[in-house]
């Protein structure tokens, strides 16, 4: 059992890895803010604006807003100042 929970956190910290790439480089390409969140045991990169038309379709719970998931989420990638 503890090769497996190995195996399992060595995958999701790769995910994980390309997760924040990926987010800083839409960041950089989009100049939007990116989040990486976890969505069903895996990390996934969605942009704030995304994130916020989601709630407004009430994809979420009632209770779920932008603030709660930017603090929720393992990492936050800014859009570069001018």
């Amino acid at each position: 059992m503890v090769i497996f929970d190995y195996i399992n956190a060595s995958i999701f910290e790769w995910r994980k890895r390309r997760a924040i790439a990926k987010a800083k480089h839409n960041a950089l390409t989009h100049r939007k803010k990116f989040l990486v969140l976890v969505w069903k045991k895996r990390p996934v990169v969605v942009s704030m604006q995304g994130l916020k038309r989601m709630i407004a379709m009430q994809r979420f719970s009632r209770d779920f807003t932008a603030a709660k998931a930017e603090n929720m989420a393992i990492f936050v990638a800014f859009p570069p100042k001018k």
